[in-house]
């Protein structure tokens, strides 16, 4: 891969070392053009309410789909003011390729560098506070990416009424859920207050770092029943959804927080960088434009912390990290083990992107897939006690195993571990997933 002509700075506060938390973000340069994404392939049932030569604001609404379950809209926003240049094919960060709006940047910006009022929003109606959600663009990111209004609708059940709020990463490989934390704490907590009004919460779960001090006040929440966790966010895997069920339930309680012994996977989860666009959305009136991504890996020359324009590049985030210093041998979106590869430095950032690791060619292993040679490490690292390559057998035409072996997918929490130390590079983890999605 080859860097673009036009060179930028390196950024000033930097990190090599993963110990060293950041303090502090930066900004990324505003891109000359932004790739608005509208729709990936396949999806057919988008509408785009503006064309080829038209002025649009930051923060305005350039489209919108309709989810297939609710029929709900789901709101697409420039994250740029400027001229609509044209329509064309751009590449997102699970591998798919789509149709973006490609925005050239002009004229002043409505949110940026403004100094915004908030809106009491204390008075709003549920419905109302989940309409404002809803057009401001928010997206849960915590796992794989879902609209946030739509989320809290479905959450119709009464054991799904439980607010779970994980105060750290669920990877290891990078830090922005971290970081925004323990920076905006404040905003985050606002943020809370406002899903669990929108929601009509039955409790709060708060999963925090065992040695970060994040401070959250007991009468914060009033007499809305607030449970506290402290994880050791240095193992592996802790912050997915099945680590935390299972640790709720296993942790002592006061008689008034009992009722999270009903706690399930069917509850709300949310990371603070969700919390944080919700606190803007809904307190500031902004939409979600930007995101807070960590660029990472041996192959900068240093890595950062930065907002990024949703539309950016990926070789925008590299060349501002001052380029790479040593051959690029892959980019990974979103952590070491849980993220996806990317193809291109022309991959757009979207509102799911919360890291962008280079990896230099000479970290590679072999990725060549092989047959399985009955190892059995996967059977020895996974947490929850699943035989992998019986499955995996199983699913792709070798030996057949029993409905209760079946059935023990379902207990899969996604950490992906048995594809890390797969000799034969299985794709373990995508089958069982794949197995759990037929099931369910």
């Amino acid at each position: 891969m080859v860097l673009g002509e036009r060179r930028m700075k390196t950024v000033s506060c930097i990190t090599r070392d993963k110990k060293y938390h950041f303090t502090s973000s930066v900004r990324l340069f505003l891109p000359r053009h932004a790739l608005v994404p509208l729709n990936r392939d396949g999806e057919d049932n988008f509408t785009c309410i503006v064309n080829q030569g038209d002025t649009v604001e930051e923060g305005q609404i350039v489209g919108f789909y309709m989810d297939e379950g609710t029929g709900s809209k789901v709101y697409v926003h420039s994250s740029i003011p400027g001229k609509v240049e044209s329509f064309e094919k751009c590449l997102f960060p699970d591998g798919k390729s789509g149709t973006a709006a490609k925005v050239s940047v002009g004229g002043s910006f409505s949110f940026l560098g403004k100094k915004l009022q908030g809106n009491e929003w204390q008075w709003d109606s549920p419905e109302k506070i989940l309409e404002t959600i809803s057009e401001k663009g928010v997206c849960n990111t915590f796992g794989k990416k879902c609209d946030l209004a739509l989320q809290i609708q479905n959450c119709t059940v009464n054991r799904g009424r439980f607010l779970v709020v994980r105060m750290f990463d669920d990877d290891p490989s990078y830090e922005t859920d971290s970081f925004v934390a323990e920076n905006c704490t404040g905003e985050i907590m606002q943020g809370v207050h406002i899903v669990s009004k929108a929601l009509k919460a039955k409790g709060i779960v708060f999963v925090l770092p065992r040695k970060r001090e994040i401070a959250i006040s007991d009468d914060e929440f009033g007499t809305m029943p607030v449970f506290k966790l402290c994880m050791d966010d240095e193992r592996y895997p802790t912050g997915l959804v099945q680590n935390i069920v299972h640790a709720v339930k296993a942790a002592p309680k006061t008689q008034e927080q009992a009722v999270f012994d009903e706690i399930s996977q069917f509850g709300l989860f949310l990371d603070p960088e969700t919390l944080y666009s919700v606190y803007e959305a809904v307190v500031l009136g902004k939409p979600v434009v930007e995101s807070f991504v960590h660029a990472t890996g041996n192959c900068l020359r240093s890595s950062a912390l930065f907002k990024v324009r949703i539309g950016t590049t990926v070789r925008s985030l590299m060349d501002q990290c001052g380029g790479c210093d040593r051959p690029l041998g892959k980019i990974i979106v979103n952590g070491a083990v849980l993220g996806d590869c990317v193809k291109s430095l022309d991959t757009i950032i979207t509102k799911e992107v919360k890291s962008v690791s280079f990896i230099p060619s000479r970290e590679l292993s072999d990725q060549e897939r092989n047959p399985c040679v009955r190892c059995g490490k996967c059977r020895g690292i996974c947490p929850e006690g699943i035989f992998p390559d019986l499955i995996y057998r199983h699913c792709n035409g070798g030996k057949k195993i029993g409905q209760e072996m079946i059935e023990t997918s379902m207990l899969c929490s996604g950490c992906s571990l048995c594809n890390s130390v797969c000799p034969s590079r299985l794709p373990l983890c995508q089958t069982i997933e794949n197995l759990r999605n037929v099931k369910q």
